[in-house]
């Protein structure tokens, strides 16, 4: 307890003597914003700096460093480093997206995951929509956050049957997000039969651009506890059948309904959050 008040009374004067510009020995210069700090501080907290300071770059001995990252702005650059010297992270719903990316780019470990606790409990657990969790499921993608990322999809699959149709989704949920929702076994949903028509909206949406990744998303769906007659509808057409991969998708999704044992090879009985039994399709 005693050296824990100790630290905290080293870090409260480092603060002050920022504040007051004492001691000071060098500046980080974003445009026409300067900020005044100390190396030993920025090192301490910072393993970019720390690099930076000690491993005879340029910098290691310059006054004024300027910060040419795109990720970091002069708002976001205070916030994080307030953080350093306070060891509080004072962020909003507005700004927290911008202050973890510059956090994560200076690799200051403690700003990035107070910004993670953050995501974690103002948007995962009360106020995600769609177009907040592809912001969230981007951002913890790139900075490799796992937490957020599967309290994220976690949420997002809780709520598939009320928002797959929604223009939203159609629109920003890229291929890779919908694999990963895709999947789930608490993908919430009536049945297979209506996540597959709502996998073949989201394809038929932007067609042009997402023909590409077609068969590699309807293979997704585990095809054995789709109806057949939608299957045979949605793929046998020309447009579909041109790819081969699709064609064979048609093909085992036939042979599994007509001989179910035929399939016990790729098929894999698993069950939704809503009691819906999936089977997932493997190709070999």
């Amino acid at each position: 307890m005693k050296m824990i008040q100790h630290s905290n009374v080293l870090l409260l004067r480092c603060a002050q003597f920022r504040e007051e510009g004492l001691f000071t020995d060098v500046q980080l210069k974003i445009g026409k914003t300067v900020f005044s700090a100390h190396r030993m501080v920025l090192a301490a907290y910072s393993s970019y700096f720390y690099a930076m300071f000690t491993n005879g770059m340029k910098e290691s001995s310059q006054e004024v460093i300027e910060l040419k990252d795109e990720s970091i702005s002069p708002d976001s650059l205070k916030i994080v480093m307030d953080s350093i010297y306070t060891g509080d992270l004072l962020v909003n719903d507005e700004d927290v997206f911008e202050v973890l990316a510059a956090a994560d780019h200076l690799q200051v470990t403690s700003a990035v995951q107070q910004c993670c606790d953050f995501l974690l409990t103002e948007f995962v657990e009360f106020r995600t929509d769609v177009e907040t969790y592809c912001r969230i499921w981007t951002v913890a993608e790139r900075h490799g956050l796992k937490d957020l990322i599967e309290a994220g999809e976690h949420k997002m699959a809780l709520m598939y049957k009320d928002v797959c149709e929604s223009e939203e989704f159609l629109s920003n949920v890229d291929t890779d997000q919908l694999l990963r929702l895709l999947s789930r076994d608490d993908l919430s949903a009536p049945s297979e039969t209506f996540i597959f028509k709502s996998v073949m909206k989201w394809i038929k949406h932007k067609k042009e651009k997402r023909m590409k990744v077609a068969a590699k998303v309807i293979g997704a769906v585990r095809l054995g506890l789709v109806d057949i007659k939608v299957v045979i509808e949605e793929l046998n057409t020309d447009e579909m059948q041109r790819d081969p991969e699709i064609h064979m998708l048609v093909y085992d999704a036939l042979l599994y309904y007509c001989m179910p044992s035929k399939g016990s090879k790729f098929a894999e009985g698993k069950l939704r959050s809503s009691g819906t039994v999936r089977t997932s399709f493997k190709m070999y």
